[in-house]
């Protein structure tokens, strides 16, 4: 399956990724990414190139061409859509000590997805369909 925009996929049963995902949602004003639970039907064809068994390990974000970012690099992506953040994920793409910083928070924050889920409102995940390629 390919978009003519990149795909945020998360996990739909992690209050703590919901919000995430909703945080995504409402900084995106011009609507750059899709976005959709791992559950969702189409997120098994967006993630075809990744063994089922490794889908839920991250959030991946899914590129118009097929590529799947996951973790610290989905990260860096999703920054594009804060203020600034073209200039910021610019740079961590071009600095290797500012990429691997991205997966080291990232990684952090999710191996305590669970106690931070204790901490964030709950609520339903974002659904933003992904237009298809023309």
């Amino acid at each position: 399956m390919t978009t003519d925009q990149p795909v945020l996929l998360y996990d739909g049963g992690c209050r703590f990724c919901r919000a995430s995902a909703r945080a995504v949602a409402a900084l995106d004003r011009r609507r750059s990414f899709a976005i959709l639970p791992l559950d969702d039907p189409s997120a098994a064809a967006l993630l075809a190139s990744v063994p089922p068994e490794r889908r839920g390990e991250s959030m991946s974000v899914v590129q118009p061409d097929g590529s799947v970012l996951s973790a610290g690099d989905a990260l860096i992506e999703l920054t594009r859509v804060l203020p600034g953040g073209q200039l910021l994920a610019s740079t961590a793409w071009r600095n290797q000590g500012l990429r691997r910083l991205f997966g080291r928070g990232y990684r952090l924050a999710a191996d305590r997805r669970a106690l931070l889920s204790g901490l964030t409102p709950d609520g339903p995940g974002p659904v933003r369909r992904p237009r298809a390629a023309s």
